[in-house]
């Protein structure tokens, strides 16, 4: 016994070490998309958005789109399984980046800002997307669930603590030395990250005996034909109802705020509000999963923006709205973790990179549906507010009766394996 110890806490040391460099990679990632975001602030791509009228920022909200019918059809076929494929992505992701953002400097004033940004934005979806199939990839065949949601709240925190730094650094050299130095600053960090991606370990699956290419063959239809377990589809199911309500009550408190004349600063406080509700959410979920479990983040994101709503409905300021704005970004960050954590650990290899990206796309086209709604249309904010909270209520509702329905034929089909094995002894 006392010598398991040791090579327990051995194996535990060697399987964080791959952790810290894909926790590294992903800082990398986030500090340059800050970095980016602060460089193209003050240019016309986001000058467009943030102050048209409502029809281009509904076509802004559906191009946001786009860069998951590009990521999707082709990433999720290359994660599927392949050995080394998900530190591939990622490499690649940050070299492109780096040559993009280096182009950019002496663009930000042209029409080729607009291909330019939209190529960052493409490959940030397709880092995201490597990132949460990589995780367990890296942990290894025998990762538990706890450890899964302790890993993605660390990842979550790693982004939040790599995009603040990445968002004070650009506004310091905003000022100091200009948009290009930040651009620079951002291609630099992006070359970087490349490295550290590059630096991953492979880890190469167990193949049985079955020629290679027989089995990649096997694999490759595997991950066509497999639908996600049901528990999966749930989870998707309750994900996609938190990101569609957040999109909507976001842009209809941001429209309801500027129909109450709150200027800019008010604004930028809700976007504020909604980040650090995120920051929070990763700081302190990891632990509330301890109890609850994925099931019990999904169901608490879908209670906790199904409350907010209700609870905003009829009084909405801007210091109400900020407050509402903080409790929504902790119940997409509660969802998120707890499906990034379900499917990586319910889902096998050979269709983990399809679920992944079909998930993730949905996510993105429920989000913006949401956010459409109130934008293209300037409908009534409580009432509005109401149906929202009464559409999480009924989808909280829908989520648990299908986990209870799933337990229930899981106990039966285990009593009934049960009493046909009793039999047979007898």
């Amino acid at each position: 016994m006392d010598g398991a110890v040791p090579g327990r806490a051995s194996a535990a040391r060697s399987s964080r070490r791959p952790l810290d460099r894909l926790a590294w990679v992903h800082a990398a990632s986030t500090c340059g998309d800050a970095l980016v975001a602060v460089a193209l602030a003050g240019t016309l791509f986001f000058a467009v958005p943030v102050a048209a009228a409502r029809p281009r920022v509904a076509l802004y909200l559906l191009l946001t789109v786009a860069p998951f019918a590009v990521v999707a059809p082709l990433l999720g076929r290359l994660l599927d399984g392949r050995s080394g494929a998900g530190r591939l992505a990622l490499a690649t992701a940050m070299a492109l980046r780096a040559a993009l953002a280096a182009l950019t400097v002496a663009r930000t004033e042209s029409l080729l800002l607009y291909p330019l940004a939209f190529g960052l934005l493409v490959c940030s979806r397709a880092h995201g997307i490597s990132r949460t199939a990589m995780v367990p990839e890296v942990l290894g065949q025998g990762s538990a669930g706890q450890d899964l949601v302790a890993v993605n709240g660390r990842m979550a925190r790693v982004a939040a603590l790599g995009g603040t730094a990445g968002a004070l650094l650009g506004v310091a050299l905003d000022r100091l030395l200009g948009g290009g130095a930040v651009l620079w600053a951002a291609a630099i960090t992006f070359t970087a990250g490349t490295a550290l991606a590059l630096s991953l370990p492979t880890t190469r699956r167990r193949r049985e005996a079955v020629p290679g290419r027989r089995r990649d063959l096997m694999d490759r239809r595997a991950a066509r034909l497999a639908r996600p377990p049901g528990r999966v589809r749930l989870a998707r199911m309750a994900n996609t109802c938190v990101r569609a309500v957040g999109g909507f009550t976001l842009f209809l408190l941001a429209f309801e705020l500027r129909r109450q004349g709150v200027g800019t600063a008010g604004l930028g406080l809700l976007l504020a509000a909604v980040g650090i509700g995120g920051v929070v959410g990763a700081f302190l979920l990891p632990r509330a999963a301890r109890l609850v479990r994925e099931d019990g983040l999904l169901a608490g994101g879908l209670l906790l923006c199904g409350t907010t709503a209700l609870l905003l409905a009829g009084r909405v300021g801007v210091e109400s709205a900020a407050a509402g704005g903080l409790a929504m970004g902790a119940g997409i960050a509660a969802a998120r973790l707890g499906f990034e954590s379900l499917v990586q650990r319910e889902v096998p290899p050979p269709a983990r990179g399809t679920a992944i990206t079909r998930a993730e796309t949905t996510f993105q086209l429920a989000w913006v549906a949401g956010a459409v709604l109130p934008v293209a249309f300037p409908l009534p904010t409580t009432p509005s507010l109401l149906a929202a909270a009464l559409v999480c209520l009924v989808a909280a509702v829908t989520y648990t009766v299908g986990l209870l329905r799933r337990r229930r034929g899981r106990e039966g089909r285990v009593r009934i394996a049960k009493s046909t094995g009793a039999d047979r002894t007898r």
